[in-house]
């Protein structure tokens, strides 16, 4: 498959440009046709991998990623990552391929500070299966797995697992539906 010249915009020429530049200076590893649109800031201290054809919009308003020591967020291939973005990793964060992630959405695997005297606030891994959209709005909580295929619907707050397949959302997340999925369908190409 060819693509003309006429099919690339300017703009997707400087975000892959812009990727290629960023992304391999800022990330462990990063994979081909990383892309790169708006302000966004990268800090990584600890192992930050970023798969194939990923995808940051960043703009209109700008996106972070931060990595902290000794800590893992890991990007599969095909992942759409929207503006206003906002991943905070301090132990393990796992985003698996073919996944949406809509505008304003935050991700989080430590509360950072203490509720009370008694609270640990220690960091629990999250993980975002393959082929799941996220959207608008959605914050995730330490501790969670989304299962693949899921979609959280926007403006939710998920504070505990989500099972494969389902629509969840609200205050906390819950199921509101099955999904028809097959195992072969993807939801978004990049």
């Amino acid at each position: 498959m060819s693509i003309s010249s006429s099919q690339i915009s300017f703009g997707k020429l400087l975000a892959v440009l812009k990727g290629a530049a960023v992304l391999p200076i800022k990330t462990s590893k990063a994979g081909r046709l990383g892309r790169i649109a708006g302000k966004l800031t990268l800090r990584n201290k600890g192992r930050f991998v970023v798969g194939r054809n990923v995808s940051f919009h960043a703009k209109p308003l700008p996106s972070s990623v931060t990595v902290e020591k000794q800590a893992e967020l890991l990007i599969g291939d095909n992942v759409f990552l929207n503006y206003g973005l906002d991943i905070g990793c301090t132990k393990s964060i796992r985003i698996g391929s073919n996944t949406i992630i809509g505008p304003m959405v935050n991700i989080i695997d430590t509360n950072f500070h203490p509720v009370d005297m008694e609270d640990q606030s220690r960091s629990k891994d999250i993980v975002i299966s393959d082929n799941v959209w996220i959207g608008r709005g959605a914050v995730i909580l330490p501790g969670v797995t989304i299962g693949p295929n899921s979609v959280i619907a926007a403006g939710s707050i998920v504070t505990r697992d989500i099972p494969a397949n389902v629509l969840a959302g609200g205050t906390p997340a819950k199921v509101i539906r099955e999904l028809q999925v097959t195992n072969e369908w993807i939801r978004r190409y990049n």
